[in-house]
């Protein structure tokens, strides 16, 4: 993720080579100004939402008071339909309730007890003016610590799930495993060319503590895709498990247990949209994330880093039954 991490690699494998001798090696790895990166949604019947954010210094503390100083504060967020501009509000999790808590966590991905415990701020709004609407385009200005962001997506139609059923792993039982397997999905993409998804999933059924296993919707790598190779055409596709950088530790498999109730999200957006979720995929799996400097990643922010997506999703539901 970041121009620091070949310099770290290169000098650890020096150390370990260099194991017998004494000499003390002294890499210097030069700073690099931080960015301003972006994470903003609109959808169909809600408001937008945006995460403001600075990129982090590879050696920065990762305590939980370092991570909340990421978030900026006191910009000025305005989004505009063409018809309608609004300049969105401020709002920080220190002031929200328990439950609004849930619902904000639903809402942005973030991990409720990240917000119960850190003051994280965001950018919405209550004015159903500028809330989404298919085939609507937002343009997006930010001005914040001096410097100026800007971005356009528009929110296209969503493409429904056909159907949707769970297969186990092993089919026959031959391997003994009976409980384990991944779900199936089949879709119709539209005659159309250049038509963008993303899937995302979270399972329902609670834990022992009473909450849904999954506190949000996650999207497991490799979830983002075009129609390039099925353009028009009736599609099945597998669908794995997504994970959280917040997830349990002990429970980020990727694939849904016989019993489990799993809420699916095809995701339909623009090329500029999928354009950044695709890299961003492919620098995860690579190198980190976000909240450090980005490498090869595709952002549709002007003057920063991150996303701007309109998102039409199409929301289906499945226990997992074989």
């Amino acid at each position: 993720m970041t121009n620091r991490a070949l310099p770290l690699l290169l000098s650890t494998a020096l150390v370990l080579a260099l194991g017998a001798c004494e000499k003390e090696i002294t890499v210097d790895v030069p700073e690099t100004e931080p960015r301003l990166v972006v994470e903003g949604t609109i959808e169909p019947g809600e408001p937008p939402i945006i995460i403001l954010t600075r990129t982090q210094s590879f050696f920065a503390p990762t305590d939980l008071s370092s991570f909340a100083g990421l978030f900026v504060k006191n910009a000025v967020v305005i989004v505009s339909n063409g018809l309608v501009t609004d300049t969105l509000d401020m709002v920080c999790s220190s002031i929200l309730t328990e439950e609004q808590i849930l619902l904000a966590a639903e809402a942005t991905g973030l991990d409720p007890q990240l917000l119960a415990n850190v003051d994280i701020c965001l950018y919405s709004t209550t004015n159903p003016a500028i809330y989404g609407e298919e085939g609507g385009v937002y343009d997006l200005r930010i001005e914040a610590e001096g410097k100026t962001l800007t971005s356009t997506t528009r929110i296209v139609p969503a493409v429904p799930l056909d159907s949707l059923w769970f297969r186990l792993i092993d089919q026959d039982g031959s391997d003994g495993d009976d409980s384990t397997g991944f779900l199936w999905a089949r879709s119709i993409d539209p005659p159309a060319p250049n038509n963008f998804y993303r899937v995302m999933t979270r399972r329902l059924n609670t834990g022992d503590d009473g909450a849904a296993l999954d506190a949000t919707f996650a999207a497991p790598l490799g979830s983002t895709s075009n129609d390039q190779y099925f353009n028009g055409q009736a599609i099945e596709f597998i669908i794995s498990r997504g994970s959280s950088s917040f997830s349990d530790p002990e429970d980020r498999g990727s694939t849904f247990k016989r019993g489990d109730t799993v809420a699916v999200k095809l995701i339909s957006l623009d090329k500029a949209s999928y354009d950044f979720y695709r890299s961003y995929e492919n620098n995860v799996a690579t190198q980190g994330d976000l909240f450090t400097q980005p490498a090869n990643v595709r952002s549709n922010i002007e003057g920063g880093l991150g996303v701007w997506a309109g998102l039409h999703a199409y929301l289906d539901t499945l226990v997992c039954i074989p």
